[in-house]
C-alpha cells in the first residue's frame, strides 16, 4: 500500500488545508497563528478544524469515479460501452487501474482517520477539553467505519488495523474474518453514537444520528450475513436503531423529491450525513466534487461547461420505474425517474432558469441526478469543469425508513405490520400508491429506484446477496446488464418504450418495454466474481491477500 509515503501526505495535506482556508464555512475554519502537527492541537477550535478533512480529502478518490464504477454501474443503474463497461459486465481484473484507485481510496479514509485518531490522543494539550477531543476521535471513527463497510461489501475479507505506523512496520499481514470487520465496525460506530450529539457542532458535521443511522444499516446487513435465515436479535438491534432516529432525530422527508439533488439544499432536513465539498467557482483538488464531468452527459445543462459522459441510464433500470399498485395494476412514476434521469422532453425549470428552464432535446437518456445545472443563476456561480457544488449523500432519512421496514419484515416472505408505513412514506413523496402489504421484490424495487445514482445501490444488493445467493444471482443473470438501445419514446402515462434502428449486423431482444440490443458479452455472475479482485499491485506487496483470512486481534 507504500503506506510511508502516503500517511506523510495525508499529515502533511492536512496540515496545509486546515491552515490555509478562506471561506466561511466549517471546512476552512482554523486559529489564527503558526503551526505545525506538533503544537497544532492547543484548543477546542483546532481539534474541530483537524476533522474537516474527514469530510471531503479523506473521500476524494474514492468519490472521484469509484463511487460511479461501484454503486452505481456495478448495480446496474447506467451503462455505456464506451465508459467503464468492465463494472457493468463483471470483466474487472486484478490489473484494472480505477480498480486500484477504489482500493486506494477506501483505505485513504482508513489511514486519515487512523491518523487523526492517533494524533488526538497523543498531541492535545492541557488546553483542549475531553469533550472536543472525543468528539474529534468520534468524527474520525465515524469515517472509518463507513469505510470499511463499503470494503466489507465489495471484496468480503479485508485488513483490518488501527494504527498506521503499525502498519508501515509490518505491512505484510492477512486478511481479517467477514464476522470480525463488521464487529469492528460496530465498535466504531457505538462509539460515534456515544461521543457525538445530537445537534451538529456545526452545519454539515456528523451528529448520533449519522452514526445510529448507520449502525441500523450495519445491524440488518449483518443479520442475514451467510445465513439462511436472518439473525432475530441482529434484526432487532437495527429496527431500535432505526426508530431511535426516525423518533427523535428531528429529521424529516423532503416535500420534493428533486430538491434533494440541489446545492442550496445541501445538508437538508432528510440528511444525516453528507460529505462536504467546497463550493467554488474553479476546480480545487482534493477538495472538490469531480464527479460532475463523469455524470453530465449534455453541457448544456452546466452552462456549456465540459462534461463528456456517455452513461445512459440502463434499460433495466429504465424498467424499474414501472410500479405495482395494491390491487395489482401496472403504471409508470415520474418524479424520481425526472430528477435521476432525463429522459426525452423532460423539463427542469430549475436549471438554466435565466432562460426559462432547460429541456432536454435528445432521444435517448442522460443522468440528471448529480448535475445541478449551471453556474450562474442555478448555482451561484459555483458549477466548472469536474467541480460540482453538490454535497454526496452517505445517508439520510428515506434510506433509515426503508431499513426499519425490511429489518421489521425480518425473514417473512410478505408483510403488512409495523414499519410499512415508513415504506410507503417513500412511495408517497414519489407520487405512487402506498402498497397494503410488501414482498422482498417490493423492497428491492423501491431501493433501487430511490437511490438510483446515488452510489450506493451495489452495496445494497450485496447485503442481499449474503443472506440470498441464490435468490440475488439469479435477478442480476436476469436482468438485462450490457444491453443498450438506440432511443426512448415517453408515452401519455409516462410509461417508457424503446426504440431500435433495423440495422442487420445488430442483434435485437424483445422485451415488454420494446427492442434493446443483445451485448456482446453476456455478464456471467457467479460467487467467484461477485467480489471484486484484490488489486494485482497490493497482492504483490502482500501475498496474504490470496490466502485464507485470520481473527483480527481485538485486544491488539
Amino acid at each position: 500500500m507504500k503506506l510511508k509515503h502516503y500517511i506523510s501526505g495525508v499529515i502533511a495535506c492536512a496540515i496545509l488545508f486546515l491552515c490555509g482556508g478562506c471561506s466561511d464555512s466549517f471546512l476552512d475554519r482554523t486559529p489564527d497563528g503558526e503551526y505545525t502537527e506538533s503544537n497544532f492541537y492547543d484548543s477546542d477550535e483546532a481539534v474541530y478544524a483537524s476533522t474537516a478533512p474527514l469530510y471531503n480529502r479523506a473521500w476524494f478518490d474514492y468519490n472521484n469515479r469509484g463511487a460511479t464504477l461501484l454503486g452505481a454501474a456495478r448495480a446496474n443503474d447506467v451503462y455505456s460501452p464506451y465508459n467503464w463497461p468492465a463494472y457493468v459486465l463483471f470483466t474487472v481484473t486484478a490489473l484494472d487501474g480505477d480498480l486500484s484507485d477504489i482500493w486506494k481510496g477506501m483505505f485513504s479514509v482508513v489511514t486519515m482517520a487512523n491518523a487523526t485518531i492517533d494524533n488526538l490522543n497523543s498531541k492535545c494539550t492541557s488546553n483542549v477539553s475531553g469533550k472536543a477531543k472525543n468528539h474529534g476521535i468520534a468524527e474520525a471513527r465515524l469515517m472509518r467505519g463507513w469505510a470499511y463497510y463499503l470494503a466489507l461489501h465489495v471484496w468480503g475479507p479485508v485488513v483490518l488495523f488501527e494504527h498506521n505506523q503499525s502498519l508501515v512496520d509490518n505491512p505484510v499481514r492477512p486478511l481479517n474474518y467477514e464476522e470480525d470487520v463488521f464487529q469492528f465496525i460496530i465498535n466504531d460506530l457505538n462509539y460515534a453514537a456515544e461521543n457525538l450529539p445530537e445537534t451538529p457542532y456545526e452545519v454539515g458535521r456528523a451528529t448520533c444520528w449519522s452514526a445510529k443511522a448507520m449502525l441500523s444499516k450495519v445491524y440488518l446487513s449483518r443479520s442475514g450475513w451467510n445465513k439462511s435465515d436472518r439473525d432475530a436479535a441482529d434484526l432487532e438491534q437495527s429496527k431500535k436503531y432505526a426508530l431511535d432516529v426516525i423518533q427523535n432525530s428531528g429529521a424529516a422527508l423532503m416535500e420534493d423529491y428533486h430538491d434533494l439533488f440541489k446545492y442550496r439544499h445541501n445538508n437538508n432536513k432528510e440528511s444525516l450525513l453528507q460529505l462536504q465539498w467546497y463550493k467554488t467557482a474553479a476546480m480545487e483538488w482534493y477538495v472538490c466534487n469531480t464527479n460532475l464531468s463523469d455524470l453530465c452527459g449534455d453541457s448544456k445543462m452546466i452552462g456549456g461547461v465540459m462534461c463528456w459522459s456517455a452513461l445512459q441510464a440502463s434499460a433495466d433500470m429504465l424498467m424499474q420505474y414501472k410500479y405495482r399498485t395494491s390491487n395489482g395494476q401496472e403504471k409508470w412514476e415520474k418524479i424520481r425517474r425526472d430528477a435521476t434521469f432525463c429522459t426525452p422532453g423532460a423539463h427542469y425549470d430549475y436549471i438554466n432558469i435565466a432562460n426559462g428552464g432547460y429541456t432536454y432535446e435528445g432521444g435517448s437518456t442522460i443522468i440528471k441526478k448529480g448535475v445541478p445545472g449551471g453556474p450562474d443563476d442555478d448555482n451561484d456561480g459555483y458549477v466548472a469543469m469536474m467541480c460540482s457544488p453538490l454535497n454526496t449523500y452517505v445517508i439520510r432519512l428515506a434510506d433509515v425508513y426503508l431499513t426499519y421496514a425490511e429489518a421489521c419484515m425480518g425473514n417473512q416472505a410478505s408483510y403488512s405490520g409495523e414499519g410499512i408505513e415508513y415504506f410507503n412514506l417513500v412511495r408517497k413523496r414519489a407520487g405512487i400508491e402506498p402498497l397494503n402489504s410488501i414482498t422482498f421484490e417490493d423492497l428491492v424495487r423501491e431501493r433501487r429506484v430511490e437511490f438510483a445514482m446515488e452510489m450506493n445501490n451495489w452495496y445494497g444488493l450485496m447485503t442481499w446477496y449474503h443472506w440470498k445467493p441464490d435468490y440475488i444471482l439469479n435477478y442480476l443473470n436476469n436482468q438485462y446488464r450490457g444491453y443498450t438501445y438506440n432511443g426512448i419514446i415517453v408515452g401519455d402515462n409516462n410509461e417508457l418504450s424503446f426504440k431500435c434502428d433495423n440495422n442487420d449486423w445488430e442483434t435485437y431482444v424483445e422485451t415488454p418495454c420494446g427492442k434493446i440490443v443483445e451485448p456482446s458479452i453476456i455478464p456471467s455472475i457467479t460467487a467467484v466474481n461477485i467480489n471484486l479482485p484484490y488489486p494485482e499491485a497490493d497482492v504483490i506487496q502482500n501475498p496474504y491477500l490470496k490466502e485464507e483470512p485470520q481473527h483480527y486481534n481485538f485486544n491488539e
